[in-house]
This record gives C-alpha cells, sequence and structure tokens, in this order.
C-alpha cells in the first residue's frame, strides 16, 4: 500500500499521537541518557503536548502522521511561537521505516504548512548528536542559528542541542 502521510486536523487522532509520543519520547529519553547522563519526565512532556494538542493544529498549528496501512510509521508537529515564526518538534518515524526517506517527506510536510499558514521562519532544536537529522534540515536548507528564547530545552541543557532555523 505505501505510506500515507495525513495532516491532523482535530482531537481524532489523540491515542495514536499518544502512542508515538510515547515511543518518541521513551527513545529520547534512551539517546540522552547513553550519551548525556540526562533523562526527561516523560509522562509530564506527554501530559502537557496532549493537554495542549490545539497549538499543534489549524489555523495556527500543523500536525502530520505517517501509516503505512494500519500501522503508524511517524510523526511531526508544527507550532506558532511567534505571530512570524513556528517551530518543529517531535520529528519521529519508526525504526521499521527509517532510511526510507519518510523524515524528509514528513519535514517538508511542516515546512510547506509553515509557508501555507502564512510564517516567516521556521526553527527547531535537535541533540548534538542527531547528525541523520541534521543532514534532513539543511537539506531543506535550515543552517545553525542561535539558540532562542522559546526553547522548550531546558537552559542547563541547551549546550547539548542544536539550533537551526530558515527563512520561508
Amino acid at each position: 500500500m505505501g505510506v500515507v502521510v495525513q495532516r491532523v486536523v482535530d482531537r481524532s487522532m489523540q491515542v495514536a499521537i499518544e502512542d508515538l509520543e510515547t515511543e518518541y519520547f521513551g527513545w529520547v529519553n534512551a539517546e540522552l541518557e547513553a550519551e548525556f547522563g540526562i533523562r526527561l519526565d516523560v509522562a509530564a512532556m506527554i501530559a502537557r503536548d496532549l493537554g495542549e494538542l490545539e497549538i499543534y493544529l489549524p489555523p495556527r498549528g500543523a500536525l502530520f502522521l505517517a501509516a503505512d496501512g494500519a500501522d503508524l510509521a511517524g510523526m511531526i508537529f508544527l507550532t506558532p511561537i511567534r505571530d512570524d515564526t513556528a517551530q518543529v518538534r517531535r520529528m519521529y518515524v519508526r525504526d521499521s521505516h527509517r532510511r526510507q526517506g519518510l523524515g524528509g517527506t514528513l519535514f517538508a510536510a511542516a515546512v510547506q504548512a509553515a509557508r501555507d499558514i502564512g510564517y516567516a521562519r521556521v526553527l527547531l532544536e535537535s541533540p548534538r548528536s542527531w547528525a541523520g537529522a541534521h543532514a534532513v534540515y539543511r537539506a531543506h536548507g535550515f543552517e545553525p542559528v542561535a539558540g532562542y528564547p522559546e526553547s522548550e530545552v531546558p537552559e542547563r541543557l541547551r549546550e547539548y542541542w542544536i539550533h537551526m532555523g530558515t527563512e520561508l
């Protein structure tokens, strides 16, 4: 059947989002703990995202899910952080679908949504060690930028992250 990327427009996909976020944050925690000895409060982050789900939905946000038939394959979130600026968050592709271009497809969908909404720029933050993700971002015109005050990464951990952005 092939992977289909769909924009989420309401809370009807909340269970699927929660499943992917649980897996995503578990993976992030394992990576961050192995590399930096850092652990995130996964339950609190998921509860916050689900409680604020509307910020990732139209008209000012975008959330895309990828599915291969009935199987979820990945996700990406776009959220407003300023009137003219959005931030990409939570880009995740399940192991079974990695290295097939799905990350780039999801990322392109989020950037196009930012253009369609009317944002002038898009920012993101990513652990410094995630070179594969950074290559996807660079392929879409993103370059390193200074940190920004809306970052969700705690100040004490920002040295481990890279911030990137692009003008649309």
